[in-house]
């Protein structure tokens, strides 16, 4: 039976600050999602599933009405998401 990833750290099982914005570091290609290096996010919520093994962290963009989203597989390492993604100073 899988349980929820959990990440190290002051994240108490989520990995983003509903929200507080965010940018991704680089381009990529996610499971359900594409993201451009440099666009803004909003993080949204989180949801993890128990029948596919993967959290979906989903995030709000200006001028989009859908949720952009960026799943983790159970067994990956959490702390991938450093390299995807970084917070954005609050003005």
């Amino acid at each position: 039976m899988s349980s929820p990833p959990q990440a190290p750290g002051p994240y108490d099982g989520c990995l983003f600050i509903i929200g507080r914005q965010y940018s991704a570091r680089r381009s990529f290609t996610a499971l359900r999602d594409s993201f451009v290096e440099g666009e803004g996010l909003v993080f949204h919520s989180s949801a993890w599933s128990r029948y596919d093994g993967i959290t979906g962290y989903f995030f709000c963009q200006p001028g989009l009405e859908t949720l952009r989203v960026w799943d983790i597989g159970d067994d990956e390492d959490l702390l991938v998401w450093r390299e995807l993604f970084e917070e954005v100073p609050q003005a």
